[in-house]
């Protein structure tokens, strides 16, 4: 039988680490891994992966593209061309928007809405939180991949994007957790304390009036750390499956590390941001670098990639969450009063590859806490391994003969202008192809998908 797709001279990355292999790709799977030189089938097309490195299309966990009323910063459609241009193939996105999935009517109406222009995978998170107790079961009927919640109050002047997200007390949180629990599904928890975060907000913004220094130390490690004890404790009494969200420091990995030792269906994910910049090298960007949890110490950020690299995390997320350059500037120098958010689909795999050339990470470890761990969690067929009878989503890499620096005009997300922060970074690598079901969606320049071609995970 005619193969679709040959690919040869590649070296695969599998979750042990790197061999060269040739695949054959038929009806958008993989059916055939050899060894280089073998005969394989005849083909409609061949794809020369010399030099390169080959992944399992890049599954990320934590994307607000939002799209609705607010598409003006980003729709599923530009956020598919920037995660597809960057080797992501799966989305997994969050429920943080005008009209909350913290209803059915409201999750179908967004089904709906990716359905219309979505163009590459996604799986869709519902909302849970100490409002919507009685929706959360029905929610993983219709097709929820996961649940957030978020372990604080709603955000001042945006309390209608987190209606049934909050679960701010440990009794709330132990509610949501009873309900999720009896859907087998996970629970990605936004973990600080507020009550330390409001003792401390009114102290730095005295001692910093308009300083992102300010902020920072107005979130400390010891907030998150806090949250995600408490969030352990709830979870260890009702046996959900639950993520902590972008874990941003090593004080709360020990304690996921305690509760994974002990058996509890615990894991963290982590974000890019936590694993490259640190706070002293981003307060100069002010507002462009406000987010939550906020960046920490040169030492903690060290530590970190040394644990992504021992595999004590699960999965990664970018926490893309695109606003414009007008929203950002809205209050000017006042930081306190800024929006929360950095982009980050389209540099999360390539800094981390820059982490990999300078010997901190190895490829194998994106493979894993990028990819193949995210399916399993997920439950997501087919996906997150180079693997007989699997998807063909896969991303091929070069590595670059000089660097290249980044420059945000070409970027592919809307409100690019605002991301600062990642201007004149060299990259080392270069992607140059993304294939999604065994197609070739970007050729290493432009990027060719089919608005309303998209799969939902889960639905």
């Amino acid at each position: 039988m005619r193969n679709d797709c040959n690919i040869r001279n590649g070296i695969c990355v599998f979750p042990d680490g790197e061999r060269n292999a040739d695949l054959e790709i038929r009806n958008g799977r993989i059916v055939g891994i050899y060894e280089p030189g073998q005969e394989l089938s005849s083909c409609e097309q061949e794809i020369n992966a010399k030099d390169c490195l080959i992944f399992p299309g890049m599954i990320d966990t934590h994307v607000h593209i939002r799209g609705g009323e607010l598409d003006y910063r980003e729709d599923f459609y530009t956020g598919s061309q920037a995660a597809a241009g960057s080797g992501i193939t799966t989305i997994l996105e969050m429920p943080v928007c005008t009209k909350p999935p913290a209803t059915v009517e409201n999750f179908m109406r967004r089904i709906e809405e990716v359905k219309r222009n979505g163009a590459v995978n996604f799986g869709m998170y519902a909302a849970a939180g100490h409002d919507n107790l009685e929706e959360i079961g029905e929610l993983a009927k219709v097709g929820a991949i996961g649940y957030k919640t978020f372990q604080m109050a709603p955000v001042a002047g945006r309390e209608k994007e987190f209606y049934g997200m909050c679960a701010e007390t440990y009794e709330d949180m132990v509610h949501v957790m009873q309900e999720i629990a009896k859907t087998g599904l996970t629970l990605t928890v936004h973990c600080e304390s507020q009550a330390m975060i409001n003792e401390l907000v009114p102290i730095m913004k005295e001692k910093y009036p308009n300083s992102l220094r300010g902020f920072i130390d107005s979130r400390p490690p010891e907030a998150e750390a806090a949250s995600v004890d408490l969030t352990i404790r709830a979870a260890k009494v009702t046996g959900c499956r639950t993520i902590i969200a972008h874990v941003s420091c090593p004080q709360s990995m020990e304690l996921i590390l305690q509760a994974k030792a002990e058996g509890y269906p615990i894991y963290a994910e982590t974000c890019l941001q936590y694993l490259y910049f640190d706070k002293e090298e981003m307060i100069p960007y002010g507002a462009f670098a406000r987010m939550k949890p906020p960046f920490r110490t040169r030492a903690e950020v060290d530590r970190m990639v040394e644990l992504y690299h021992q595999g004590a995390f699960d999965v990664t997320g970018s926490d893309h969450a695109p606003y414009t350059m007008e929203e950002k500037l809205k209050h000017g120098d006042d930081i306190w009063n800024s929006v929360d958010g950095l982009y980050g689909l389209e540099l999360s795999l390539p800094l981390l590859l820059n982490l990999v050339d300078q010997g901190k990470l190895t490829p194998a470890d994106i493979v894993r806490n990028f990819s193949q761990n995210a399916a399993e969690i997920f439950h997501l067929p087919g996906k997150g391994q180079i693997a007989k009878g699997y998807d063909a989503d896969l991303v091929l890499v070069r590595k670059r003969e000089q660097p290249k620096l980044h420059h945000k005009e070409d970027m592919r997300c809307k409100c690019k202008e605002a991301a600062v922060i990642y201007d004149n970074i060299p990259l080392t690598y270069d992607i140059c192809r993304t294939i999604l079901g065994g197609e070739t969606v970007y050729d290493g320049t432009e990027v060719t998908l089919e608005k309303g071609r998209v799969h939902i995970m889960n639905y």
